[in-house]
């Protein structure tokens, strides 16, 4: 399931709000993404006016996504915590209900231990309200065979999300 949809009521945005400004008070970070795992922001806590939180979800997406093919090739099913370590800057993120990714963007002065423990507890909180969001998808219906289809109307394209990591990719390191 790639292109999962979700929905949230607005008291179950609410609570996902409220975990995760308690999640970055327990943790110690400057700022936490809840996103889909294809990169899609959907909340935050914190603030950086260093970062493009956009494009820092719609990398990490990107990051999770070849991670999971990596798992593949040593023959694990997926994995589920990556922690990145940088000069000044450390991101850790862990996979959510499955479909979702919170990532944590802290520095130095933040202990990663601290880190991982507020996100273990930070998950099991947010992990029910997340699978609840989740919107199976439809199995397509089958069209009678009497009733020819139409032909489908130019609509107009959403934009390509590989092309906006690969462009995003490209700000960066060009």
């Amino acid at each position: 399931m790639t292109g999962i949809q979700y929905v949230f009521s607005e008291d179950g945005s609410r609570s996902l709000e409220q975990y995760l400004t308690g999640y970055l008070k327990g943790s110690r970070a400057h700022c936490a993404l809840l996103m889909s795992k294809s990169g899609h922001l959907i909340t935050q806590a914190g603030f950086t006016a260093d970062f493009n939180v956009q494009s820092i979800s719609a990398l990490i997406g990107g990051i999770f996504s070849s991670t999971q093919a990596l798992a593949r090739l040593v023959a694990e099913e997926r994995f589920k915590v990556m922690y990145l370590e940088g000069g000044h800057w450390n991101v850790y993120f862990v996979l959510l209900a499955d479909h979702f990714i919170l990532a944590t963007l802290f520095d130095k002065s933040t202990v990663v231990g601290l880190v991982r423990n507020a996100a273990f507890e930070a998950g099991e909180r947010m992990e029910p309200l997340l699978a609840q969001a989740v919107v199976p998808e439809a199995a397509p219906a089958e069209p009678a065979a009497e009733t020819p289809r139409p032909l489908p109307a130019e609509e107009p394209s959403l934009p390509d999300f590989n092309r906006a990591v690969e462009d995003a990719l490209s700000k960066l390191f060009g």
